[in-house]
């Protein structure tokens, strides 16, 4: 087994994080709380322009043609950034769906045009409700055991709250027919379930760095009593329980990136545990964060709160860690 990182693989992270930092800075993700979108201008742009958002596409069709292994460092600098765009349904999802439904007219019309940027892609795999939905060209919705490709103009939507306001979350009603069909397969559709858990699980590594680090800093400078806050043992336990579980997750979340890659047998095990810990960390990190920032933490206007709320949606998003911990029990017999 080798799920390590080639220089070319590290360098793309770089380069998405260097983009991040200039393009997704803390102001921008708090402007897009306010904006009709909930997105940062431009920003989809650019990463499509990088290739970040078709990298999952086959070069045939204007991609990168490159693996779940390669995007999994993509998905956690996404996560650290607090991005959102909806590169997790667009392109660790539904993208590879499209490739796996194999040719036909809905595949062909789709991926070249999703692969550049041009056509935005979210997804339903049996959620109460989708993302991003008002901007997507397009849905991925389940119908039974089967999924669906609708186009925008196809469905009727109706917006809901979200803890996170640039996580724009819609209900959906539609009607399936023969030709919005894309796959009934059930080995697709379980692979496309893992994709999201595992995408989701890096994203929530990302977020939990990013409060450990902010929190790590603040209690650095924090003084009281003549003395930053961090010398507390109390606070320094609280700390290394987060950096334990971010270390304990970040590689089963590559392992499990690995599994899906080269589609072992036990890639649907390896994708829960990855979400399960996940979800746990990035859980501690934003309960750890809240308590180690005192009464600031609860502020709106304190650039926190937009990772802690990142954090409790996707630590529940694409399967929480009681419904991966079953799944786990249920592949042991237990």
């Amino acid at each position: 087994m080798e799920f390590t990182f080639d220089e070319d693989q590290t360098l793309f992270a770089e380069t998405v994080r260097d983009i991040l930092a200039n393009e997704c800075p803390p102001a921008a993700v708090r402007d897009a709380w306010a904006n009709a979108t909930g997105a940062v201008p431009g920003l989809w742009e650019t990463l499509a322009s990088t290739g970040v958002i078709g990298m999952t596409a086959p070069e045939a069709d204007a991609g990168l043609g490159m693996s779940e292994l390669d995007l999994v460092m993509i998905m956690e600098e996404l996560g650290r950034a607090a991005c959102p765009e909806p590169v997790l349904e667009h392109t660790a999802v539904a993208i590879p769906l499209l490739e796996d439904a194999g040719s036909q007219p809905q595949r062909d019309e789709w991926l070249a045009a999703s692969a550049l940027g041009g056509r935005r892609l979210t997804v339903s795999l049996g959620s109460r409700y989708v993302l991003a939905a008002a901007d997507a060209s397009a849905i991925v919705l389940p119908d039974g055991d089967s999924l669906h490709l609708v186009a925008r103009a196809d469905v009727e939507l109706e917006a809901h709250l979200s803890v996170d306001e640039t996580r724009r979350l819609y209900s959906v009603r539609w009607t399936p027919t023969p030709a919005t069909l894309l796959t009934d397969d059930p080995l697709v559709v379980a692979k496309a379930r893992d994709r999201a858990s595992v995408a989701a699980a890096a994203q929530c590594v990302g977020i939990a760095q990013r409060l450990l680090d902010f929190t790590v800093e603040y209690v650095q400078e924090r003084h009281q009593f003549g003395k930053p806050v961090g010398v507390n043992q109390a606070i320094k336990h609280h700390l290394a329980d987060v950096g334990k579980a971010i270390e304990f997750a970040r590689p089963m979340v590559y392992r499990a990136a690995w599994a899906l890659s080269t589609s072992s047998p036990d890639q649907g095990s390896a994708s829960s545990m990855a979400k399960l810990l996940a979800s746990d960390a990035v859980d501690l990190a934003c309960r750890s964060s809240l308590q180690c920032h005192g009464a600031i933490a609860y502020t709106v206007e304190y650039d926190l709160q937009l990772w802690l709320k990142r954090g409790w949606a996707l630590a529940a998003a694409w399967g929480d860690a009681a419904h991966h911990r079953n799944r786990i029990g249920a592949s042991l017999g237990i």
